[in-house]
C-alpha cells in the first residue's frame, strides 16, 4: 500500500501563467490512498468543482470521503459548520451543492468506514507567510479555522487518520493528542493498524516527541520550490511490527507543500 499525504492548498499553481494539472500530478504519485489537506468542495476560487471526485477520478480510486471544516472560502468569507454540516462527504452525497472547505482521504482500497472528530480551534490568529502568486512567501494576518480528524477504516486492516493542525502554538499541541488518543480508542475498537497523517503545523518533528509515535517520513516539504522544514507528517505506532519505505516526491507544479509517501 503506497499511502501519500499533502497540503494540497487548493490545487493551486505556483505559476499563475499556468494550470494546475491535478491529474499528471496525481499519476505521479502513483498512490493507493492520498490524505489531502486545503481541499476545496464547490468553492468559487477552483472553477465549483469536488476537488476529492477530481483527484478519486486520476487516481481511478472508488472511495473517497470529504471532511468539511468550513463553509465557505477561507481568508475571504466563511463560517462555522452547524451540526448538520458536521459529517463526511461521500460518493453518495453529489447532489451536496454547499461550499465548503476541509480535507479529505482518497482510496483505492475498499473503505468499511469513515469517521471524524471535531478539534476546535484557536480564538486567535497569527501572521504567516504565505505563498503569493510570484511563487515567494510574504506575510499576512490569518484568522484560524475549526480543525477537524477524518479517519477512514480500510478493509485491509489499517485505519487512516488524516489531520490539518491549527498553526497557532500550544492549539496544535493540545489538538495532536486529543487526535492520538482518539487514534489509540479506534485502533482497538476496529482492530487495525492505524496511521496518522496530514499537516501538523509542528516543525522540528515534535509530533514524534510528544506522542511517541514513529515519524515513516524525512523528506522537507515546505516551501515546495526550496524545502527548508517539514510540517508534514506520516506517523506509526512505535510498537507495530511492519516496515515501511519513504517515497520521495518531486517538485510539484501545485501547492506550497511536497506530497510525502511511504509504501507499507
Amino acid at each position: 500500500m503506497r499511502l501519500t499525504s499533502w497540503n494540497f492548498l487548493h490545487g493551486q499553481s505556483l505559476n499563475p501563467a499556468e494550470k494546475a494539472d491535478v491529474a499528471a500530478a496525481v499519476a505521479l504519485l502513483g498512490s493507493d490512498v492520498m490524505a489531502l489537506q486545503e481541499i476545496d468542495y464547490r468553492l468559487p476560487r477552483s472553477m465549483n468543482i469536488n476537488q476529492t471526485l477530481v483527484v478519486a477520478d486520476a487516481m481511478g480510486a472508488n472511495w473517497w470521503g470529504f471532511a468539511p471544516a468550513i463553509k465557505g472560502t477561507p481568508g475571504v468569507k466563511w463560517r462555522k459548520l452547524d451540526s448538520r454540516e458536521q459529517q463526511v462527504l461521500t460518493l453518495s452525497d453529489l447532489d451536496n451543492q454547499g461550499e465548503y472547505y476541509g480535507i479529505s482521504i482518497v482510496s483505492k482500497i475498499p473503505v468499511q468506514k469513515w469517521l471524524r472528530l471535531e478539534l476546535g480551534k484557536a480564538w486567535i490568529g497569527l501572521p504567516l507567510l504565505v505563498a503569493n502568486e510570484k511563487g515567494k512567501v510574504a506575510p499576512f494576518y490569518v484568522k484560524d479555522e475549526p480543525r477537524v480528524a477524518l479517519a477512514a477504516v480500510l478493509e485491509n486492516g489499517w485505519t487512516i487518520i488524516n489531520v490539518h493542525l491549527s498553526f497557532v502554538p500550544f492549539v496544535n499541541i493540545f489538538q495532536l493528542l486529543k487526535v492520538t488518543r482518539w487514534a489509540k480508542k479506534l485502533e482497538k475498537e476496529t482492530s487495525t493498524k492505524v496511521a496518522l497523517v496530514g499537516d501538523f503545523n509542528l516543525p522540528w518533528g515534535l509530533p514524534t516527541r510528544l506522542t511517541r509515535w514513529r515519524r515513516a517520513t524525512d523528506a522537507l516539504t515546505y516551501p515546495s520550490w526550496k524545502p527548508a522544514i517539514s510540517f508534514d507528517y506520516i506517523l506509526l505506532r512505535g510498537g507495530l511490527d511492519l516496515q515501511s519505505v519513504e517515497v520521495v516526491a518531486p517538485q510539484m507544479a501545485m501547492s506550497d507543500h511536497r506530497p510525502i509517501s511511504i509504501d507499507i
